[in-house]
């Protein structure tokens, strides 16, 4: 407001209407962005919980073969202590 009159200064006005203007775009700029991250995420970390659900629905793992002279290479009531 000016000293002189009760009404507003339309040209502060216009300029703190243009400031909030600004502030929601650059929050709308900052939303998008993190979306966009948190998207990104998601889709990788359900990817690779869909690769595990895969591999472990499937149990055809294979075993590494025991060391010839290793302890589990015979059995165990056949081990010699």
């Amino acid at each position: 407001m000016t000293a002189t009159n009760a009404a507003p200064d339309p040209v502060t006005a216009e300029e703190r209407w243009q400031e909030l203007l600004d502030r929601i775009h650059d929050l709308e700029a900052r939303v998008a962005a993190t979306t966009v991250a948190v998207t990104t995420a998601l889709d990788s970390h359900l990817a690779r919980l869909d690769t595990l659900r895969h591999q472990l629905a499937r149990p055809d793992w294979s075993l590494p073969a025991p060391d010839a002279g290793g302890p589990r290479a015979t059995p165990a009531d056949h081990q010699h202590a």
